[in-house]
């Protein structure tokens, strides 16, 4: 297969022996020239060189008819980004207290600037709650925790950032082949250069960081401009997150969490964290000692419990719609800091 592939790169003016051409890629060749800047010096160097990439190029070309040049091209021209996988080891929403990991979207600056894109947008965001029953407040908190309402959409490269994970990340290599493959089949239909796009070390994309599937599945034009623009369209991305929380079951007009005392935490440490749904009615966790400390609808709920100072644990008892957010992030500090914002921008004008 590799002793194939050599051949089509010679084809194509590159060197398969010895070094790599540096030369401008080929006409037309659905590479981004990006990929140029930091491209190994030996092919048998690059992920081009790797047989199990030889055999994801296969089945690509097998089964959606992908261009093999193309694929040795862009493959040939990237190796393993290690900061990625640095960063995938070592995520906030895993590593910091919740105290501490809060600060960074639940704060003055981050609720102003989300009352103002709620303002300059209020149009589309009562647009996407009519048609999908999603809270523009939550909308406009996701986009503000995600990228700061579209200032920070990261600046890597997401081919390179996929591939160093499909291939050399064991712990997680299946989702992220699955979703460098989306890319790819993302990248031909929406007539992208390979390489070109720019977006998180884990390969998150556009002001809603949707991951390659989520683009494919659930991004919207929602502007109806005749095109998905994540990055620069604020309209596409109101309507996408709406369609996505809608998609995995958000529920209209329902509350998020309350507040909840825990008479004897040693009695539910089982319970606290577990599951990514409700799991007991307001009956069953009074059994257990848990307590609403808000006015509560009784309907099942999850126990949360965050660490809301050094010596401090607080607890709330959150309802299905804290849950489709962690389908966002399955981080209870993510889920938390965005409905933490959401009420944040809710009472911005009152500020």
């Amino acid at each position: 297969m590799i002793k194939q592939a050599a051949v089509v790169f010679l084809t194509l003016g590159l060197t398969a022996c010895s070094s790599v051409d540096h030369s401008e890629l080929p006409l037309n060749s659905g590479v981004s020239e990006a990929l140029l800047e930091d491209m190994p010096a030996e092919w048998a160097d690059s992920y081009a060189g790797n047989p199990e990439v030889q055999s994801f190029i296969s089945r690509l070309v097998k089964e959606h008819d992908y261009d093999r040049n193309r694929l040795e091209l862009a493959f040939s021209r990237i190796k393993v980004r290690p900061k990625v996988i640095e960063k995938s080891d070592n995520q906030p929403e895993v590593l910091i207290p919740y105290y501490e990991y809060k600060t960074r979207f639940v704060n003055e600056e981050r609720a102003k600037l989300g009352y103002q894109f709620a303002q300059s947008n209020r149009e589309w965001l009562r647009k996407a709650e009519q048609e999908f029953g999603v809270d523009p407040n939550v909308i406009v908190a996701l986009i503000g925790v995600e990228t700061y309402y579209g200032r920070i959409t990261g600046s890597r490269d997401v081919f390179t950032s996929l591939t160093t994970l499909a291939f050399d990340y064991p712990r997680r290599k299946v989702y992220f082949q699955s979703e460098l493959e989306a890319y790819l089949l993302l990248a031909r239909q929406e007539g992208w250069n390979i390489g070109q796009t720019k977006g998180s070390y884990s390969g998150a994309m556009g002001m809603v960081q949707f991951m390659p599937s989520n683009y494919q599945k659930l991004a919207i034009d929602y502007d109806k401009n005749g095109h998905i623009d994540l990055w620069g369209s604020a309209a596409d991305a109101i309507g996408s997150v709406a369609n996505y929380l809608k998609h995995h079951g958000w529920q209209k007009d329902q509350p998020w969490f309350v507040m909840a005392s825990v008479g004897d935490p040693e009695k539910v440490k089982d319970e606290i964290n577990r599951g990514r749904e409700p799991s007991k009615d307001m009956v069953d966790w009074s059994a257990l000692t848990v307590l609403p400390t808000q006015s509560f609808i009784p309907q099942k709920t999850g126990l949360i419990a965050l660490r809301t100072g050094p010596e401090e644990m607080s607890y709330w008892l959150g309802y299905k719609n804290f849950f489709t957010i962690m389908d966002y992030n399955p981080s209870r500090r993510y889920a938390m800091s965005v409905l933490e914002l959401a009420e944040s921008i809710g009472s911005y004008e009152n500020h």
